[in-house]
This record gives structure tokens, sequence and C-alpha cells, in this order.
């Protein structure tokens, strides 16, 4: 069994816990799904929503961090997506394909203030 640190960490930005909601757009389809984001980086977000999504599919998000400021538009990639039985839910991580810089990083600020 592999000890914990000989296992890469893969993730390049700091993580934390939210939950604030999210409309996720399936471009080709004009699909608008409502989700609830339940944790976020700078590079990323899992969301949670009724619809499943496959591994892989492009999408177009729209958020408003909790504590306020613009929306925020940015592109994704599904990149895991697996049902949670017991939220009764489709979870998917989305790495961010396409971000606004000063919206990376005032995601980055708002993590920064996070107590985790």
């Amino acid at each position: 069994m592999a000890n914990q640190r000989e296992i890469p960490n893969r993730r390049h930005f700091r993580r934390a816990a939210v939950d604030f909601p999210v409309t996720v757009i399936v471009p080709g389809n004009e699909l608008v799904l409502d989700a609830a984001a339940l944790d976020l980086s700078a590079g990323g977000v899992r969301v949670a929503m009724k619809t499943d999504l496959p591994a892989g599919q492009s999408i177009l998000l729209r958020f408003t961090l909790p504590k306020g400021g613009r929306e925020t538009l940015a592109r994704g990639r599904v990149v895991l997506s697996f049902f949670d039985a017991a939220a009764k839910r489709y979870a998917h991580g989305v790495a961010f394909t396409q971000i606004a810089p000063e919206d990376q990083e005032s995601i980055g600020e708002m993590l920064d203030g996070a107590v985790l």
C-alpha cells in the first residue's frame, strides 16, 4: 500500500467547501440547468444537480461568489461525474478551461480568507 507522501498532489489550487447557486449551460443543446457549487478552487468547481453530464462535456458556468461581486462566466470541462445516492443528485468535477483573470483572482482571494 502506498504511503500518502508517495502519492503526488494533482491539485494546483487551494480548494474550499462552498454552497451557492450555479447555472450550468450545455452549448449546442442550449440546455440551462440549475446546480449548486459544493467546492471551489481557482482551477475548477464541483457542482451538484439533478442531471447527469458525461466526462469530457464542455459547459458554461454562471455564478456570483457568496461575498457578492460581479457575475462570473467561465467555460469548463466535466472531468468527473458520479451519482451521489445519499443526496440523490449527480456530482460533477469541472475544470475551468477559460475564465477571466480577475474572476480567478477573486476566487483566490475568497479562498485565502476561508477558514479550512
